[in-house]
């Protein structure tokens, strides 16, 4: 079984990300740029008052997010660049990205709903079949978690042109699970923090908001960057260079 190395592909990804940020930057600027104020904008509307509109905002993000993650790991894995300077292209990839994360997020639906709704039918009673019914939950929503986990490397796949193939994603990720967990916590949590520590110092120095807001945004694609530079790292040392599935589903 491969085991993947965490330490040296978040290594790999942070590196990555600082010395190719300019360029990851230019090649999706416009959906990036649209992504980040759908995200604000969606974030400062009253989600009482203006349900519809945010509802509209996120689905926008939705079908924006497969375009800037798709040109990521193609650039990442295979060194695709789109020319031109406007890439807004929602086509076949982006389309199977989108599907295959909306699929994996329903692993954890279960799991979730089952465990909102006895939080939500409890009110203090402590019923033992609500209690017996918020275990199920909770079991369901870490069985769902296991397997988001293990197929994540899936997405990476999709982008360069590789066959959707569970079993075989599965068999590369074996006995790799805290290995993905950590790599992905790594890749994330030092920037969360450092945002955090970064926002707050701003926030208390009295910036106007547009500069807090651009040196968010910054931050945020950045962080974004760094998620998806790990995740393509993993695919390439788990599964093997762009083609192995393709390969490996014919024979």
């Amino acid at each position: 079984l491969r085991k993947l190395d965490v330490v040296a592909a978040i290594k790999e990804a942070y590196t990555g990300a600082w010395v190719h940020f300019g360029q990851m930057l230019r090649l999706t600027w416009l959906p990036g740029i649209l992504y980040i104020a759908l995200t604000i904008v969606g974030a400062l509307l009253d989600a009482e008052a203006n349900p519809g509109l945010r509802f509209l905002l996120e689905i926008a993000s939705l079908f924006l997010w497969p375009i800037i993650a798709v040109a990521w790991h193609r650039f990442i894995l295979v060194g695709d660049a789109a020319p031109g300077a406007f890439h807004l292209h929602f086509g076949r990839r982006e389309a199977r990205f989108l599907m295959v994360s909306i699929f994996l997020g329903l692993f954890m639906l279960p799991g979730y709903i089952m465990t909102a709704l006895t939080v939500a039918l409890n009110e203090g009673t402590g019923s033992s079949s609500l209690a017996l019914v918020a275990l199920l939950g909770l079991v369901a929503l870490a069985f769902g978690l296991y397997y988001f986990v293990r197929l994540l490397l899936l997405l990476p796949g999709i982008a360069v042109d590789e066959p959707i193939d569970p079993r075989l994603i599965l068999e590369r990720t074996r006995g790799n699970f805290w290995r993905l967990v950590m790599l992905m916590l790594l890749a994330t949590l030092p920037i969360a923090v450092a945002f955090v520590i970064v926002g707050t110092v701003l926030l208390s120095l009295g910036l106007p908001a547009f500069v807090v807001y651009v040196l968010a945004a910054v931050f945020y694609i950045f962080f974004a960057i760094v998620g998806v530079a790990a995740l393509s790292i993993a695919y390439r040392e788990l599964v093997g260079p762009p083609g192995t599935l393709a390969h490996q589903s014919v024979s």
